[in-house]
């Protein structure tokens, strides 16, 4: 257990600095571009340089999330984006496109990618492709079943990340399309306008049945299921939250730092 890598979410540099403090042993950030989180503060070159370097004195990781769908047009930009982030000595990067991934891979050596929860990754064919293509670890997606996370272990030698802690969205990992197809937002853009978060009313046959937040589901706690977890071959423990406030990062990393710790 002691061994677990707890990740902390930061979406600016005071939850960045609160992270540390509370005890994660490595944090995922975005860039101003090109991350799933594209509302929140993020980190432009003067505070990545900052809080990486903040990092690493606590031996403290840094991952970087790249992951959303990217345009052929882009790509240069995307180059360049990761490009300063390894000059930051960012020490990874959580990739959706396969594309994206493709072209980081021929264009850095020894990049290490992840590869994000929104590439839907549930079972062992999925892993199996990323670690064909060069992924080192995978974030499976939160539909994940405890058997498919060990034969995941027992078949391949990719690092094997998952969620413990925050928002669970009503659809499958990466596959919501709802802001996109009704206001061209889309989640896989990082622009998102959470429609499952918003009061709804059934209705069936003229009769209203229920009214509220009927789409929008509680976080999820995986606190007591930690050491399941482990034995199944987890090794990096995710918190998500890059677009919380600085007090839920304090409560939620010293929390598990706590669990884990004793």
């Amino acid at each position: 257990m002691n061994n677990l890598e707890l990740l902390a979410p930061a979406g600016n540099f005071e939850n960045f600095v609160t992270a540390i403090n509370c005890g994660a042993d490595a944090i995922y950030i975005g860039a101003k571009q090109f991350n799933a989180r594209g509302k929140v503060e993020n980190f432009d070159a003067q505070t990545l340089k900052k809080a990486t370097d903040l990092a690493h004195l606590h031996n403290v990781r840094v991952y970087m999330t790249v992951n959303t769908l990217v345009f052929d047009e882009e790509i240069d930009d995307v180059v360049e984006v990761v490009k300063n982030a390894l000059e930051a000595n960012v020490d990874a990067f959580i990739v959706q496109d396969i594309g994206v991934a493709e072209v980081l891979f021929n264009t850095f050596e020894e990049i290490e990618l992840h590869a994000s929860t929104q590439m839907g990754i549930n079972n062992l064919s999925g892993a199996l492709v990323a670690e064909k293509l060069g992924f080192k670890r995978i974030v499976l997606s939160r539909e994940t079943p405890l058997e498919e996370i060990k034969k995941i272990k027992q078949n391949t030698k990719l690092e094997i990340e998952y969620f413990i802690q925050g928002a669970l969205c009503v659809c499958f990992s990466g596959n919501c399309y709802a802001s996109g197809v009704l206001f061209g937002e889309s989640g896989n853009r990082g622009r998102c306008l959470q429609m499952c978060r918003l009061p709804y009313t059934a209705t069936y046959k003229g009769k209203q049945l229920k009214s509220g937040y009927l789409l929008s589901a509680k976080d999820f706690n995986m606190s007591k299921k930690l050491k399941q977890l482990a034995e199944a071959g987890v090794c990096s423990l995710k918190i998500e939250g890059r677009a919380r406030r600085q007090g839920y990062v304090a409560v939620v990393v010293s929390t598990y730092r706590n669990i884990l710790d004793n």
